[in-house]
């Protein structure tokens, strides 16, 4: 079995954990050095707006300040919320990001789903679809073409020229995250890599969506992303992040039931009111190794991903997550490498 290894990265500054905030930023640019020192694939930013934890509202300063540090690893966004950005300016930074990287940005985008982050933007959120299709089609054509002319339901553009291009030809990677229903023929239709979120179900659809657009699902390549913490037994990992690994999940339960009533569909369970209750109903890898080597095996059974994103947890200690790096590659990179 083989599996690439990311670490994503969301700035986030909990009150309980409270840091001054060039320390945050300071200290991820730093793991992210190190993530490459020790050899993992990728690093990826993500966006949300709002959030009182303060989670990263702006990835691509964040992304260009990794290039700047680092010579090999992969940079990229999951995810880009494209609907709440204009796509010539999107088009603009990821090639200057691409350029001073030398061809290792990937672009990672979504439609997001947060209700609350559309009013901010002045944006509708049911035209998000048609926003992000429009936007992708832009940002290629962007990168591709001396200058052209748009004109679609959502913007209607004159002299767009992007320069200077970015350094792959073609431009940086776009992959797209989803989860369901058209999201996920979207996927099929217009990525370059799928970033998963969910099981195996969500799996098969894009499997079967692929092969109705007349592509093969092993074309591009699919990562997913988890709660994560590896410690030296599963005991004491339980106890190093259990509250760091809750605050994260209530806040993506929250969310996610947000979006569900602005969607018209059921909201979700209430969540969990305990770490331990999290634990045992949710899919989060904690343990010492031979559980999380055994999880991932699992997982790769199910799913046959090409790589995965751990989540480096809320308001985490510095010199811990620079641990949990070196127990991954100490413990994982030999169980999974080539």
């Amino acid at each position: 079995m083989t599996l690439k290894f990311g670490v994503l990265f969301s700035l986030r500054n909990p009150s309980q954990w409270q840091k001054p905030w060039p320390q945050v930023y300071q200290e991820t640019l730093e793991q992210i050095v190190i993530a490459e020192e020790l050899g993992f694939d990728s690093v990826w930013i993500s966006e949300h707006h709002g959030a009182d934890d303060g989670y990263c509202p702006s990835v691509l300063p964040v992304a260009a300040a990794a290039a700047d540090r680092t010579s090999k690893i992969t940079i990229g966004t999951r995810l880009m919320l494209l609907p709440l950005h204009h796509p010539v300016r999107i088009a603009e930074d990821a090639a200057v990001i691409d350029i001073m990287s030398e061809g290792r940005f990937v672009l990672g985008i979504a439609v997001g789903y947060r209700p609350q982050e559309y009013p901010a933007f002045g944006v509708n959120r049911r035209y998000r679809p048609s926003l992000i299709e429009e936007g992708i089609e832009i940002i290629r054509r962007g990168w591709n073409e001396h200058e052209f002319d748009f004109t679609g339901k959502r913007y209607q553009l004159q002299g767009v020229r992007v320069e200077p291009k970015p350094f792959q030809d073609g431009g940086p990677p776009i992959w797209i995250g989803a989860t369901r229903d058209t999201a996920l023929e979207r996927v099929a239709r217009l990525a370059d890599g799928f970033h998963m979120v969910g099981g195996s179900n969500v799996y098969e659809a894009f499997r079967a969506a692929m092969l109705r657009n007349n592509r093969d699902p092993k074309s591009i390549p699919v990562y997913d992303s988890r709660d994560f913490w590896l410690g030296e037994d599963d005991a004491s990992a339980w106890e190093e992040s259990r509250e760091h690994l809750y605050h994260s999940y209530l806040h993506y339960a929250q969310w996610a039931s947000e979006a569900a009533i602005a969607d018209g569909r059921k909201p979700y369970a209430q969540p969990a009111s305990t770490p331990e209750e999290m634990r045992d109903g949710s899919e989060i890898f904690v343990g010492g190794p031979e559980r999380i080597v055994d999880l991932f095996k699992q997982r790769l059974k199910e799913v046959p991903l090409d790589g995965t994103i751990i989540r480096m947890p809320p308001g985490i200690d510095h010199k811990r997550a620079v641990q949990l790096l070196q127990r991954v590659k100490e413990y994982l990179f030999p169980e999974f490498s080539l």
